[in-house]
């Protein structure tokens, strides 16, 4: 708003045009077992099983490491990274009922030495989320009473959340411990999931694909 450029308007006429195009799309809550979630993964979930008095609680959390173009390096690609654009992009999604709740994606506030240690921050801030949500359940009387299932598809994370610190993760701060406690106070249950029917990546990569783009928007809205 301060100093507007061509770009900035291209991008607010590329926002309208997508308003436009998505009127007839919104989000469906409902008591049925969650279909259309199932097929994207490709696997079963039976925590997706729902009933009209205790719908389904369901989290994915995912994230970037590093620039967004890292994945696929080029020889020819010799420009300079900046700090920022080194900071990893984090991201969760909550599905409740069979439907998108509650989603957030930030970047971090340190650059990730490693993909695990991006994932770890992922999953530490997806477990703030799931405690703040889980409160909420408690006080409408709705409080799930079995641990939350948590998605990632880093394995290193998954695994590093059910066993101790490790001497090459011991410059993970302290605070982070908080995910493992979680599990053992039986919030949430924390599995892994193959990085490509993952939900969360939707906050967190940068699609070449727009078919891919198409299934997972096509997961969180309902015609």
């Amino acid at each position: 708003m301060h100093c507007p450029s061509p770009g900035h308007l291209e991008m607010a006429k590329y926002m309208g045009r997508h308003i436009l195009s998505t009127l007839d799309l919104g989000l469906l809550f409902t008591t049925r077992s969650t279909n259309s979630l199932e097929m994207f993964i490709h696997f079963p979930l039976p925590d997706l099983s729902t009933t009209s008095h205790n719908p389904t609680f369901t989290i994915f959390c995912a994230a970037n490491w590093g620039p967004q173009d890292a994945s696929h390096p080029s020889p020819t690609n010799l420009r300079p990274m900046s700090i920022h654009e080194s900071k990893s992009i984090c991201g969760h999604i909550f599905f409740y009922g069979g439907c998108p709740i509650l989603w957030k994606t930030h970047k971090e506030a340190r650059i990730s030495r490693s993909s695990c240690e991006a994932e770890i921050k992922a999953t530490d801030e997806c477990i703030k989320n799931i405690q703040m949500f889980r409160n909420i359940l408690t006080n409408l009387g709705l409080a799930p009473n079995k641990p939350a299932p948590l998605y990632n598809d880093n394995r290193d994370a998954v695994e590093w959340s059910n066993s101790f610190i490790t001497k090459g993760m011991r410059h993970l701060k302290i605070r982070e411990n908080v995910v493992r406690e979680a599990q053992l106070m039986q919030e949430v249950l924390i599995s892994h999931i193959s990085g490509t029917c993952n939900p969360g990546d939707i906050f967190t990569k940068e699609f070449k694909s727009d078919c891919t783009f198409g299934s997972l928007t096509d997961l969180l809205l309902s015609p």
